[in-house]
C-alpha cells in the first residue's frame, strides 16, 4: 500500500457503526415487496394474518441467497431474536430443509457455496465464526475467529480455500485478515487502506484479485493483486467538469467484481453532514439514495474506465460475464451487453423487487433471486432467461 495521509481522528466505534450504517456490508438490506400490486390475483391473506399474531414470522427477513446448480441452492433467514438459519433446496425450490440454526448478533452472515458439497457461512460482528461443510450441508463445523478481534465487518471466499475477514482492529483502523487453508490458520494482513480512509468491505474476484468498499476524501478505488498482500489506489475519471468535491466532503467508493478482469465501481460524493452519522439508523424497506452518485465500469481490472447508468433508480445488477449484465427492478428487467454502457428497453415482469446482491446467474437460462412478500421471504426463479418466472415462498418453519 502506498503512504498513508495525515490522519485524521477516526475512533474504533465511529467506524464500525459507520460500516453498519452505510449499507452493504456482506448483509443484505430488506426490500418490502408490493406483491398484492404486481400479482393482484395472488391471495396472501393467510400469510398477512399468520404475520400479524405470529411475531416470529413477521420478524424473519432473508438475508443471503446461494445457487450452484439451476436446481440447488441455499439461503439464510434471520428471525427476530438475532437467530438464522440456513435452509437448503435441492429441487428448484419445491421443498426446503433446515441443516443449520444458530444465534447471531445484528450484523449478520456471509454464505458461499462453491460447489454441491463444500460451502461456508461467517457469522459476521463481535462473536465472530465459521460454519464449513463438505457434505451439502448435512453437517457442519463451526470455528470461532478470534484472530480476527473487535468487530469483523466483512467476509469473502472464493473457493473452499482462499477467504478473507475485514475486521475493525483493536485498535484505530481496519486489518484484513487471510486465509488459504479454508479457515484453518489466519495472516494478519494489516491495514489494507491509508489511515485517513476506513474499508468496510472486501470482495475478491479470484485468490489474487480483490477490491474494497472504502470511504476516503477523494475517488480512488482500492484494489489488489496479491491476495491482499499490497493495495494500490486506482484512480478513477470524473464526469465533464470534474468531480464534485469540496472541504469536508467525503467519498464513498464501492468496486465490485463482475466477472474476470471486469469491475464495476459505485462513487458516491457528498458533504460529511450528507452521509450516515454514527449511530444513525437506515430503514431496511427504503434505503436512502445519496446525492451525487456516479457508476464506472471497466473490463480490464481498472486501467481504463467508462461512465454507465442503471435503466432506473432503484434496482439490482448482476453479472453474467464481464460484459453481459442484468438489472432486475420492481416489476421491471433490463439487460446490457456492453457493461452498462446501453440497456436494452424496460420490459415489465411479475416479479418483486430483488434484494441486493441477491441476483444468481446460473447458466444462459437459469436465475434466481431473493425478495420479501411483505414480511415473507421468498426466492425466484427463471428458466428460459428471464421471460417467466415463479416465485417460491420460503416455510415458516423448515423440515430438518
Amino acid at each position: 500500500m502506498e503512504s498513508d495521509d495525515e490522519p485524521q481522528s477516526h475512533s474504533s466505534t465511529s467506524r464500525v457503526l459507520r460500516a453498519l450504517t452505510l449499507g452493504g456490508v456482506s448483509v443484505l438490506a430488506l426490500a418490502i415487496a408490493g406483491l398484492s400490486y404486481l400479482h393482484p390475483g395472488w391471495d396472501f391473506s393467510n400469510a398477512a394474518s399468520q404475520a400479524s399474531t405470529t411475531n416470529i414470522v413477521a420478524s424473519r427477513h432473508l438475508a443471503a441467497v446461494d445457487f450452484v446448480t439451476p436446481a440447488a441452492g441455499w439461503v439464510v433467514v434471520e428471525g427476530p431474536k438475532h437467530d438464522f438459519e440456513v435452509l437448503h433446496t435441492s429441487d428448484a425450490g419445491e421443498t426446503w430443509h433446515r441443516q443449520l440454526a444458530a444465534s447471531n448478533e445484528a450484523i449478520g452472515e456471509y454464505l458461499r457455496f462453491f460447489d454441491a458439497s463444500n460451502g461456508v457461512v461467517v457469522v459476521l460482528g463481535t462473536q465472530p465464526g465459521l460454519y464449513r461443510t463438505s457434505d451439502g450441508g448435512t453437517t457442519w463445523a463451526r470455528q470461532a475467529l478470534t484472530r480476527a478481534g473487535g468487530y469483523v465487518l466483512s467476509a469473502d471466499f472464493v473457493d473452499a480455500d482462499h477467504g478473507w475477514l475485514l475486521a475493525q482492529a483493536s485498535t484505530e483502523g481496519e486489518t484484513l485478515l487471510r486465509t488459504q487453508d479454508g479457515g484453518g490458520t489466519w495472516i494478519g494482513l494489516g491495514n489494507p487502506v491509508a489511515y485517513s480512509d476506513w474499508a468496510y468491505r472486501v470482495v475478491f474476484a479470484d485468490s489474487r484479485d480483490g477490491w474494497l468498499y472504502t470511504e476516503s476524501t477523494a475517488p480512488y478505488a482500492y484494489k489488489s493483486q496479491d491476495g491482499g498482500t499490497s493495495w494500490n489506489r486506482v484512480g478513477l475519471p470524473g464526469p465533464a467538469g470534474g468531480w464534485p468535491i469540496a472541504n469536508g466532503v467525503r467519498v464513498s467508493v464501492a468496486a465490485r467484481p463482475t466477472q474476470g478482469a471486469g469491475v464495476s465501481v459505485t462513487v458516491v460524493i457528498g458533504p460529511a453532514e450528507a452521509l450516515p452519522t454514527p449511530g444513525s439508523s437506515i430503514s431496511r424497506s427504503d434505503p436512502p439514495q445519496p446525492p451525487n452518485q456516479f457508476q464506472l465500469s471497466s473490463v480490464d481490472g481498472g486501467h481504463s474506465w467508462k461512465a454507465f447508468s442503471m435503466p432506473a433508480s432503484q434496482g439490482t445488477i448482476a453479472y453474467a460475464d464481464a460484459f453481459n449484465w442484468w438489472w432486475i427492478g420492481s416489476g421491471v428487467q433490463s439487460k446490457s451487453t456492453n457493461a452498462g454502457g446501453t440497456w436494452s428497453p424496460i420490459r415489465t415482469l411479475l416479479v418483486p423487487a430483488p434484494l441486493p446482491d441477491s441476483v444468481q446467474i446460473i447458466d444462459a437460462t437459469h436465475t434466481w433471486f431473493g425478495a420479501m412478500a411483505g414480511t415473507r421471504p421468498l426466492v425466484e426463479s427463471t428458466d428460459d432467461g428471464g421471460v417467466n418466472w415463479t416465485m417460491f415462498l420460503l416455510p415458516s418453519v423448515a423440515a430438518s
